[in-house]
């Protein structure tokens, strides 16, 4: 055997040794528990987050996760707490903190919301409300209407005399698919949604001289507050999981009126 070849023949012998291959390697990181693979909790990641209070009566914080513990202090509406802890007993539980507390608050949607909120008030239109900091507002003759800076959802107040002034509840071309009742800052109303019928455009213009664009589903409530005072809220919106946005409107908005404006006896839990 000539040197050239017993050189070839070790090469090739080192190769198949180290497992060289012509081919990229497919192999990966094995996914930690927990971090997409199969049977992972189905909690968020929610340490680090922050939450806006949506309550208008404010929010008791606890020392520990439960009702009966002590209260260390009550967070105004508007007030931001950063998440430290979530625990998921008992209805769940945030442990977070604010300007000068630390402690415990009910994961009740309906108190509090993911995100950073801006308050936006008018003596004129009746009420106050937070508003998501990536939305803008536009303050129309027969409406405000509120939408992201991206995306087409809207929601649209409206005020009147009487619930006939706000004219038919239901939109032409739309079909209820949700009706349950609500209590907004101590107002009942109906809560409705509708989608709308496949007949329909993919948008169509809202009636009444509204900015605002029908989309594939809507919802609304209608409030009435005296004699001579009604509002509905209503909400325009491509997919269920925008519904959210619409929940924290009217769980954060507050009017000038007695059941609303009255102090509660006990502040929310």
């Amino acid at each position: 055997m000539t040197r050239s070849a017993a050189l070839l023949l070790l090469v090739a012998a080192l190769a198949c040794a180290c497992g060289t291959t012509s081919q990229p390697a497919t192999s990966q990181t094995p996914i930690p528990p927990g971090r997409g693979s199969v049977g992972a909790s189905a909690t968020p990641q929610l340490v680090g987050t922050q939450r806006t209070v949506l309550t208008p009566l404010g929010l008791n914080i606890h020392s520990q996760a439960s009702v009966s513990a002590a209260v260390v202090a009550t967070a105004a509406q508007g007030t931001m707490l950063a998440v430290l802890d979530y625990r998921p007993d008992s209805g769940g539980w945030f442990k977070v903190q604010g300007e000068s507390t630390t402690g415990w608050i009910v994961a009740d949607p309906a108190l509090t919301a993911s995100g950073q909120f801006t308050p936006y008030s008018s003596d004129a239109r009746l009420f106050s409300v937070l508003v998501p900091n990536t939305w803008t507002f536009a303050e129309e003759a027969v409406d405000v209407v509120f939408r992201p800076q991206q995306g087409q959802q809207t929601i649209v107040v409206r005020t009147a005399a009487t619930r006939s002034s706000l004219g038919p509840e239901t939109p032409t071309g739309y079909i209820t698919t949700y009706s349950n009742v609500q209590v907004v800052c101590g107002y009942t109303g109906q809560l409705n949604e509708y989608a709308r019928s496949s007949a329909l455009p993919q948008t169509t213009p809202s009636s009444g001289g509204s900015s605002a664009t029908r989309l594939a589903d809507y919802a609304d409530i209608r409030l009435k507050f005296d004699a001579t005072h009604v509002m509905e809220i209503a909400f325009n919106y491509e997919t269920k999981n925008q519904l959210v946005a619409f929940q924290n409107f009217y769980n954060s908005i507050t009017f000038p009126f007695p059941q609303c404006q009255a102090p509660a006896a006990t502040p929310s839990p």
